[in-house]
């Protein structure tokens, strides 16, 4: 999964039910992990999740990579 450059590694855990997902490639800070049950939830949280951290990156002066 891919928004803005930046890539989602996504796993299912089966016990739970749920996805579980984690950006590989943001620096200077590492973005939170984001999860949901459904694929098309899975992708909003992750847009969700980077789009709060670039905003993060902003208010702190920090250049995303």
């Amino acid at each position: 999964m891919e928004y803005k450059g930046y890539f989602a590694f996504i796993e299912f855990d089966d016990s739970a039910d749920v996805f579980h997902g984690r950006v590989v490639n943001s620096e200077p800070y590492p973005i939170a992990t984001f999860e949901a049950a459904e694929t098309h939830e899975l992708r909003h949280e992750f847009e969700r999740s980077v789009d709060a951290y670039l905003k993060w990156c902003e208010e702190d002066g920090v250049e995303p990579k």
